[in-house]
């Protein structure tokens, strides 16, 4: 009889305990990010929220900004055209020239992206090409060619895809200096050979005019 008793106890105890786990509400914990946090000061985006590397007793550390995240818009990037040779002799039936296709215009989502940050947009001028040097998620330093256009931000490898070389920013395009290989700044595209393939491109996000480079870990 006793030990019936202390089994029943036992069972009413547990039986009350779960009922009150599941009416009490449970704080949530944010997930700690993964990204190497190697500058005060340096910010990243992990599943659409804004952390910013602290330091704080000597160490370093990420912090979720606050208040709220200003809202994060994707950045469309234009596929790059295959190289195409240039014509010697113009078509006497092309009497005049086809207006440029208008820039993709930057669209907001609601998506949980992660990405870590470049440069700001107000650091880049328009119809420019500009070659930047950030930290990945990683710590790593990485070197990356950013564009803007009519308000769109496209962000390219400076790898060269002829035979390795670093490009350098040539006003609307990147020219090679190893073998003159030219890349049109806004796609990636080839523009003069002996490169075929066009420069590997990135996404890219903004949020409060911080340019992201979309990555994950």
């Amino acid at each position: 009889m006793i030990e019936f008793n202390k089994a029943r106890r036992r069972f009413l105890i547990g039986s009350g305990s779960s009922l009150l786990l599941t009416l009490l509400p449970i704080p949530s914990f944010a997930e700690a990010p993964k990204a190497v946090c190697s500058k005060a000061g340096q910010k990243i985006l992990l599943k659409g929220k804004n952390y910013i590397c602290v330091k704080k007793s000597g160490k370093l550390h990420w912090e979720l900004l606050t208040p709220a995240k200003p809202p994060i818009t994707l950045h469309p990037t234009p596929s790059a055209s295959p190289a195409t040779t240039k014509s010697t002799s113009p078509s006497p039936e092309a009497t005049h020239s086809t207006p440029p296709a208008p820039a993709p215009s930057v669209t907001s989502t609601p998506q949980k992206v992660s990405g870590f940050v470049a440069a700001k947009v107000s650091d880049l001028t328009e119809g420019k090409s500009k070659i930047v040097v950030a930290k990945d998620l990683k710590g790593k330093s990485v070197s990356l060619a950013l564009f803007l256009s009519a308000g769109v931000v496209t962000a390219h490898s400076v790898v060269c895809t002829h035979q390795g070389c670093f490009v350098g920013e040539a006003d609307k395009t990147l020219a090679c200096p190893c073998h003159g290989s030219v890349f049109d700044g806004r796609t990636g595209a080839v523009l003069n050979g002996p490169a075929r393939s066009p420069l590997q491109s990135y996404k890219v996000a903004e949020a409060g005019g911080d340019i992201y480079i979309q990555s994950e870990i």
